[in-house]
């Protein structure tokens, strides 16, 4: 028989007004992807903090929603919802732990509020993971291990390491398929957190205690400080069972079922002292106000409740159908529903190390079991509406339901876990429900021209308010966001201005979950209005043998912009949430994507982008009260948003020696940004900052094919760097070192 090749034709999706990117399932093995949210950590305008691989709090961010703006990007896996619309900032990540990374077929990421099928959550964009369903019977099999040596401040070092396994079967009998996998984690992180007293330093008295061990450093308010100790390294353990059962009603209209628990625990069981005094170990003499230690000529306070150790615990269900495909000649349906469910989410904290010698055996629990969302979405589509060809249509019909019943507790005792009474102040929940309809029509007018155009009406409730143990009234809005989009494709060219309004309602731990720990306070804010954006894409592609260069022009002016503000800092650190009347974002995103360069054996994916996010009007002046007890004022007006790089780079490179093996250096780098809104943090690389960095990756893989039982088998075995030149950096909490990475995977 004669050769015969086989492409892929994708279809275009009904986000095709929104600029998107897709990454397949071969790049995602040319990178140490240990977990689903490394594998887009090298896609345009988008950041993953991820403070080491098994992090539960994976926050992600998208062009101008930066990384703790979690209600501002959305995350889907088949159609099911994995972002966390019930909190926000860092514990407000994607449920991503919910896929395993082999899984993964491809990733689109979609960019901004330009499609009427996305709700106002999409202003910064939705990462759509497609994961992967059978076509005959077939084993997998995939093993690793990785490794970090770890040196920092004072004392903080050590080896940390982890390992990974990953097993999937799955067949296709007639109409029927299964997949049935199970993927587990062990990994352990360096320190995240560092106990420092950045209050000012004193002079001596001769009450204080002197000590040995501190580490002087700059805060990144340039306060002189000291460090006394760490969190030390948390170890985190997952397992996650998958079912996906799929029946194909006809050739072309196929329903799927997918059912998921996940079970995930965390420990910090070893906080680590710096201080050594005259009669051993110094922990301070519990008072929080008072400077009782001395070294090196000044004096500073040492907090005896950051030295207790931490767990988590978390079962998580999540259940979903999906029915896809034709439902006639001209229509075709995609319709969702799913329910996430945690059935056990419990955060243990002791107020004290074991080892102190003021100890009280006390503590707090947090609990978050009635945590759980609903999601239905109906989508309706055609090429030829009425049977003409030029005229396309969508429409659809959305509706979510989002739960939260937070509780907290005292300990009698930590150790022997016997729970105290519950702290009724701290008692939170809320319920919020939207229903949306949304219609989308494409002309297509001339040849290589179309107009698109389309709304999303949606209505929005917030029920059932408790915050801090206080009954809130209920809230409802509705708001109707238009789109429009104008294409022009002229042979390999593509040009596209698409323009989009979006309302992002607040989420249910902005409005109602006050928060506390021994170091902070968090306030939520009932009244938050919702955010209301005009949002604007100018696309101009040029079209590659096996790739593409295309540039983006964008720019988002937001009202009523939620932000998380810092109103002080020191021992104590607290939080509110509150509305900033007007922000922007510019930016400039340029992409370079192409297999096989000049007929080489070079693949290259490049992206750059060039951002500029400030606030244009601050509203009222703001109060910050300094780590010193100062009170600082300022006003927002003109300062540049926190945690928004102005540039960001990424670079995958792999190079094909053979069929059989390849080698890829990656590289990312983004240039610092600042953390405080009052823009005053200007000292990087220290604890708290949030730095450039460039980190530079590689990996090489090698495979092998035979047979094995009468089957032809295939095999990959892999080895990997992370951060190749060892930088340190921190994202706030500090980056992992240089890590080592073996990898083996067999098929068949």
């Amino acid at each position: 028989m004669e050769e015969m090749i086989v492409t892929e034709a994708v279809a275009k999706d009904s986000h095709f007004t929104s600029p998107s990117t897709r990454l397949k399932r071969a790049e995602i093995e040319r990178q140490n992807a240990q977990t689903t949210e490394e594998a887009v950590k090298y896609q345009p305008s988008l950041q993953i903090r991820q403070r080491y691989i098994g992090d539960p709090n994976g926050v992600l961010g998208i062009r101008g929603a930066d990384m703790f703006s979690t209600a501002r990007n959305m995350v889907y896996a088949d159609g099911l919802p994995l972002h966390n619309q019930l909190q926000f900032s860092f514990n407000g990540a994607p449920r991503w732990s919910m896929v395993g990374p082999n899984e993964i077929d491809a990733v689109d990421v979609v960019y901004g509020p330009f499609s009427a099928e996305y709700s106002g959550n999409s202003i910064g964009g939705v990462v759509n993971i497609k994961t992967h369903m059978p076509m005959k019977e077939e084993y997998y099999a995939e093993a690793s291990y990785f490794a970090q040596p770890w040196e920092n401040l004072g004392a903080d070092s050590g080896n940390f390491d982890g390992n990974r396994q990953f097993f999937s079967y799955g067949n296709r009998l007639d109409d029927w398929s299964v997949l049935l996998s199970y993927n587990r984690l062990e990994a352990e992180s360096q320190p995240m957190s560092y106990f420092i007293d950045n209050t000012g330093l004193g002079n001596p008295t001769g009450a204080q205690t002197p000590v040995s061990g501190a580490v002087p450093v700059l805060d990144t308010r340039g306060t002189p400080s000291y460090i006394y100790g760490d969190t030390g390294p948390e170890l985190v353990n997952t397992d996650l069972v998958k079912l996906k059962l799929g029946y194909d009603i006809t050739p072309d209209l196929q329903a799927i079922f997918t059912g998921a628990f996940e079970e995930r625990t965390r420990k910090a069981t070893d906080p680590r002292n710096y201080l050594t005094s005259a009669s051993g170990a110094y922990f301070g003499d519990g008072n929080t106000n008072s400077r009782d230690a001395v070294f090196s000529g000044r004096t500073f306070n040492v907090l005896n409740s950051g030295f207790g150790p931490s767990e988590d615990e978390r079962q998580t269900m999540q259940i979903g159908m999906q029915l896809k495909g034709a439902i006639s000649e001209r229509w075709d349906i995609d319709t969702t529903f799913s329910y996430l469910d945690v059935i056990k989410d419990e955060r243990r904290t002791a107020f004290f190390s074991p080892n102190d010698p003021r100890n009280q055996d006390t503590g707090q629990l947090q609990v978050f079991d009635d945590f759980n969302w609903k999601n239905y979405d109906l989508k309706l589509s055609t090429r030829e509406l009425f049977g003409w060809k030029p005229l396309e249509f969508l429409t659809g019909y959305h509706f979510d339901n989002y739960n939260l019943n937070f509780k907290q507790f005292s300990f009698g005792s930590y150790n022997d876990n016997r729970v105290g009474p519950e702290t009724v102040s701290r008692r939170n929940q809320g319920e919020i429900t939207t229903n949306a309809f949304f219609g989308q029509f494409a002309y297509h007018f001339a040849p290589d021209w179309d107009l698109t155009l389309g709304a999303r009406y949606e209505w929005w409730l917030a029920s059932s308010g408790v915050g801090s143990n206080t009954p809130l009234p209920d809230r409802s809005d509705d708001a109707i966001s238009p789109k429009a989009s104008l294409g022009f494709e002229p042979g390999p060219w593509k040009f596209r201005y698409s323009f989009g309004r979006a309302y992002r309602f607040p989420v249910i731990a902005e409005m109602y979950q006050n928060l506390s720990t021994p170091t902070s306070i968090t306030t939520a804010n009932a009244g938050l209005k919702p955010e209301d954006g005009w949002h604007h894409n100018f696309m101009i592609e040029y079209g590659l043998n096996s790739g593409y260069v295309r540039v983006n022009v964008f720019r988002d002016d937001i009202r009523n912009t939620i932000q998380q503000v810092r109103r002080a800092s020191g021992i104590l650190t607290e939080n509110a949430f509150q509305n900033i009347p007007a922000t922007s974002t510019t930016g400039v995103e340029l992409i370079y994507d192409q297999q096989r360069v000049l007929d080489s054996n070079f693949d290259l994916n490049f992206n750059a982008t060039w951002m500029n996010a400030i606030v244009e009007d601050g509203g009222p002046d703001l109060f910050f009260r300094e780590a010193n007890g100062t009170n600082t004022r300022f006003n927002l007006t003109g300062k540049q948003r926190i945690r928004l790089p102005e540039w960001r780079f990424n670079a995958l490179a792999t190079y094909h020696v053979s069929e059989v093996w390849d080698v890829s250096m990656a590289g990312r780098y983004t240039n610092d940004s600042f953390n405080d809104i009052d823009n005053n943090d200007n000292v990087n690389n220290v604890f708290g900052s949030q730095d450039g960095f460039f980190f530079l990756d590689f990996k090489t893989s090698y495979r092998f094919k035979y047979d094995l039982l009468g089957k032809p088998a295939k095999s990959r075995v892999s080895f990997g760097i992370n951060n190749l030149t060892d930088k340190t950096a921190y994202v706030f909490h500090p980056y992992p070192q240089r890590t080592f990475f073996v990898e083996g995977a067999i098929s068949f």
